[in-house]
């Protein structure tokens, strides 16, 4: 009698979550907890052997459904730290911050973390890009889309993110001071440089062009970001011919893409917006960012 008690008590919790799923309302398969948090992301779709440590913030009035912020480090791969540097923005914003860490030891180089891993791979959900879009489904709650941002060599992620994957579910895109980029070019003849330093010879071909200049993305420059013997900024020929600093090339990256759009006789929605008083700083990009782009949400 018991036994088959229990046999009905469970069958009858499979089946309304079964029921929930029909109708949509099934939670998160991970979800973020209160508070800070942090846990390893197996990419089943993409590089399983590849763990992805995810460092995550909810503030206490925030719900599960609350808007996905991701937060792409930089060079440093300091995950954590970017996570942090967002607490305050997510509590006045009410954001859930989740921040994905992309080892040196799995993702060597800037060809792996910066550039995507696109040369590894001839399928896009293997690439370093696709990883956001997997681990959102793996977080999401209900939520449709969510926003990214991303600094110095995240910002750089963004960047081809949104070129590479312009079929990326994100609200927003913000990619603040980047070293260097992938110039739109169209027609790809008149690039000045090839891949990685345009979009010619590279697997972006016209439709994602298309597609990625009609997106809503940010490049955000610290207006003092001018220091063109940073050791970390690229000097390679092709870098130093976008410009002799981080803001000139965000700025021929900009007008770069404003031509490109104009050959394809499409209307961009790309935005560029300069930060006063501001150089190669990671938090106060993050609050200009928000304060420009975000709203503070009615209590």
């Amino acid at each position: 009698m018991n036994t088959d008690k229990h046999g009905w008590g469970i069958r009858f919790v499979i089946g309304v979550a079964l029921w929930l799923m029909a109708i949509g309302v099934a939670g998160a398969a991970t979800p973020v907890p209160g508070g800070k948090w942090s846990f390893v992301f197996t990419d089943k779709l993409g590089q399983p052997d590849r763990p992805i440590r995810i460092y995550t913030y909810r503030p206490r009035q925030c719900d599960s459904k609350c808007p996905i912020q991701f937060v792409m480090h930089g060079v440093k791969r300091n995950a954590s730290d970017y996570r942090d540097n967002w607490e305050l923005i997510a509590d006045r914003y009410g954001l859930l911050i989740i921040a994905p860490e992309f080892l040196e030891k799995y993702w060597p180089r800037a060809e792996a973390y910066n550039l995507g891993d696109v040369a590894g791979s001839d399928n896009p959900e293997k690439w370093a890009y696709s990883a956001i879009e997997h681990i959102f489904d793996e977080m999401r709650d209900g939520q449709k889309d969510y926003r990214i941002f991303g600094h110095s060599a995240g910002g750089q992620f963004v960047q081809r993110f949104m070129l590479f994957r312009p079929d990326n579910r994100s609200s927003i895109a913000i990619a603040a001071n980047p070293g260097w980029y992938m110039m739109p070019a169209w027609p790809p003849d008149k690039a000045q440089d090839k891949y990685p330093y345009s979009t010619a010879g590279s697997r972006v071909g016209e439709a994602q062009l298309r597609q990625a200049l009609t997106r809503r993305f940010v490049v955000l420059l610290g207006e003092s970001d001018v220091d063109s013997e940073d050791p970390n900024l690229n000097n390679t020929d092709g870098a130093k011919k976008q410009g002799a600093n981080r803001v000139e090339r965000g700025e021929n990256f900009f007008f770069a893409a404003s031509g490109a759009a104009a050959a394809l006789g499409v209307k961009m929605a790309w935005e560029m917006s300069l930060v006063p008083g501001t150089a190669h700083e990671a938090g106060p990009m993050g609050r200009a960012a928000a304060e420009q782009f975000y709203t503070v949400p009615k209590r």
